[in-house]
């Protein structure tokens, strides 16, 4: 990657010079100072929390483009849309928290422009807000298909506390629903609509739903939606929506029309980076942070959606696009930003509720040598340890909570395990890990 103004000399652990490891952080020597927070999502919300959890004295100042306080977003596609959660159990905090925790707000005006030499941001409608250090957790947008009838009403997107919203609406009545993309988002969202009772159909561009956990786990999902009577059209892509005032069809790549009355496009998300630039920080798959969470500059960090960070432990370029991440690293950034200097290297984690599955991973495997099954698939509970070189790399387990917290273990330990005990449910995965 090119060097680009303002960027140090990186270093094989992923900071940017020694100053990046080495800086006691940009807000030490003053109670008057400013952090400035763009980005009021949950990695936003915590990392003000964090700050003043630490001590910090100065200003904090939440900046969002929604008129909404800091939310969760998990529930947007599972309790929310089946109404099973009250709207206001959303946010992570009371209205009252940020006035008692002296936490600025300001909401529905994004930032359009960063002045990095100035330590100034420009927000929509030309107001200005000064800062001493700089944190970003703008998050990702929906990504579009960019097809026509894309604009139709009826078209929708879910990623904000409003689109959740306006798909719950949509929901009442009997309309058919057509979701476009079979990833999490899209396969939760696929659930909750066919337990309401709504003809669903999933038009999916891979081989199988969720792909990234491999063909034999999607497999398994893929089977799931079809026993409940989901419509998985896998292979396929929609190149046009149709409609007269609103959607009723969608043209599918094979010729096909389909039906519909509702359509969820949910085709992954985009790392949200315009407001950078010109301010010369690096992006590299999003906001390009070392394990402290700092940027190229000195007195802004990133967390959240948006950061792509140095992974100590594994060695590798990160972007998590998970709860349990964002909540966790904008809290560890706020903290080092305050020249704690603790570097972020956990094993990521998530989960996703489809019917009466939970389905939890942990660890990271891109790719893998060995897929160890442990237990029937055919029972709706088991668990499958992604290997590489016989050192367990991930794991995904289905109404198995127990074995997460040892395939943890193992992949924290990164040690050989024998693959044949390891697939063996007679053997108790402790037996597998080091005596303590």
């Amino acid at each position: 990657m090119p060097r680009r103004q303002g960027q140090g000399l990186r270093h094989p652990c992923g900071g940017y010079g020694a100053e990046a490891v080495l800086s006691p952080g940009p807000l030490r020597g003053g109670r008057r100072r400013t952090v400035l927070i763009v980005g009021a999502g949950l990695a936003g919300g915590r990392a003000a929390e964090a700050l003043r959890g630490a001590g910090f004295e100065g200003r904090v100042v939440l900046v969002g483009d929604e008129p909404e306080r800091p939310y969760e977003r998990p529930p947007l596609s599972k309790e929310l849309l089946t109404g099973a959660l009250p709207r206001e159990r959303v946010f992570l905090r009371p209205p009252g928290y940020y006035r008692d925790q002296r936490i600025t707000l300001r909401r529905g005006r994004p930032v359009v422009q960063i002045d990095p030499a100035a330590r100034r941001v420009t927000l929509d409608g030309g107001s200005r807000l000064r800062y001493d250090a700089l944190l970003l957790t703008p998050g990702a947008r929906p990504r579009r298909l960019g097809v026509p009838g894309e604009e139709l009403p009826g078209v929708l997107a879910l990623r904000t506390l409003a689109d959740a919203d306006r798909l719950r609406q949509a929901l009442t009545g009997q309309p058919r629903v057509l979701v476009v993309g079979a990833g999490f988002l899209g396969c939760e969202v696929a659930a909750v609509a066919r337990q309401a009772g709504h003809a669903v159909t999933v038009v999916e561009q891979g081989q199988v739903p969720m792909a990234g956990l491999g063909r034999a786990v999607g497999g398994f999902w893929a089977g799931v939606h079809r026993d409940h009577g989901v419509r998985l059209l896998t292979g396929e892509t929609v190149t046009a929506f149709r409609g007269v005032g609103r959607v009723e069809a969608a043209l599918t790549g094979r010729g096909e029309l389909l039906p519909c009355d509702l359509v969820l496009v949910a085709v992954g998300v985009e790392p949200v980076t315009d407001l950078l630039a010109g301010t010369g920080v690096a992006l590299e798959n999003g906001i390009a942070v070392d394990e402290h969470c700092r940027t190229s500059r000195p007195d802004i960090y990133a967390a959240g959606d948006a950061a792509s960070w140095w992974h100590p432990g594994r060695r590798l370029r990160l972007r998590v696009e998970h709860y349990d991440h964002a909540q966790n690293q904008g809290a560890a950034a706020a903290r080092n930003l305050l020249g704690l200097a603790e570097p972020y290297a956990p094993i990521p984690y998530f989960w996703s509720q489809q019917y009466d599955l939970t389905l939890q991973h942990v660890g990271h495997a891109p790719s893998w040598d060995a897929l160890v099954w442990r237990g029937p698939a055919t029972g709706g509970t088991f668990s499958a340890f992604y290997l590489e070189n016989d050192r367990v790399r991930a794991c995904v387990a289905v109404n198995r909570f127990k074995d997460i917290a040892a395939a943890r273990r193992l992949i924290a330990l990164g040690q050989p395990v024998d693959p044949r005990r390891l697939g063996d449910d007679g053997v108790p995965l402790r037996d597998l890990l080091p005596p303590a």
